[in-house]
């Protein structure tokens, strides 16, 4: 374990996770805040005597768990976010999305599958290395993201708002009324 180990991780793993937490939170964290000061104390004391490895290697692990934390922060998000506009319709789960249906089941079974193979692989590995549930978390939330991305608002406000009263006047009554029409038009001439 070697600073350059922490600080790739730090900055390759760590901050975009955080970053995606605090933007779709719009609020950092009070644990995520927490894991940082508790990384940055044991940074710290490796950096007054560069020869005591577990100081660096608690470093590390505190934002391991903070990476962790942010994936599984966007994660449910997400889930809140896809539920909303998939609970509109369970048969028709697409009616807010830009991508054929059996698309958007696909990636919704995906998203929920893998996101359950994360759930196991962390609580396998309590007290251990999360970088293997955190991977995971990754590409659920990129799943998500994508979902996300592909919901169209006006859609999904245009099959929300379905009355059965504003169908019945646009499509059932101007039908009878042209057949009312037509009758009466014909009757007169005759």
């Amino acid at each position: 374990m070697t600073l350059k180990d922490y600080t790739d991780y730090y900055t390759d793993f760590f901050i975009p996770a955080y970053a995606d937490a605090i933007g779709i939170l719009a609020d950092k964290p009070i644990q995520l805040i927490i894991e940082q000061e508790n990384s940055l104390s044991h940074l710290i004391k490796y950096l007054e005597n560069s020869s005591d490895i577990d100081n660096l290697k608690k470093a590390k692990g505190h934002i391991e768990r903070a990476t962790l934390d942010s994936y599984k922060i966007v994660w449910i998000e997400i889930k809140k976010k896809l539920d909303k506009y998939t609970s509109i319709d369970k048969d028709n789960v697409s009616t807010a999305f830009n991508l054929a249906e059996e698309e958007v089941i696909v990636k919704l079974k995906e998203f929920d599958k893998l996101s359950l193979e994360a759930r196991k692989v962390e609580a396998l590995n309590i007290g251990k290395d999360n970088i293997e549930s955190a991977k995971m978390y990754f590409e659920v939330v990129k799943i998500g993201f994508f979902l996300l991305e592909n919901i169209d608002t006006k859609k999904y406000k245009t099959y929300d708002k379905f009355d059965i009263k504003h169908f019945l006047n646009n499509h059932i009554i101007g039908f009878s009324m042209g057949i009312l029409s037509s009758v009466i038009v014909t009757l007169l001439m005759q």
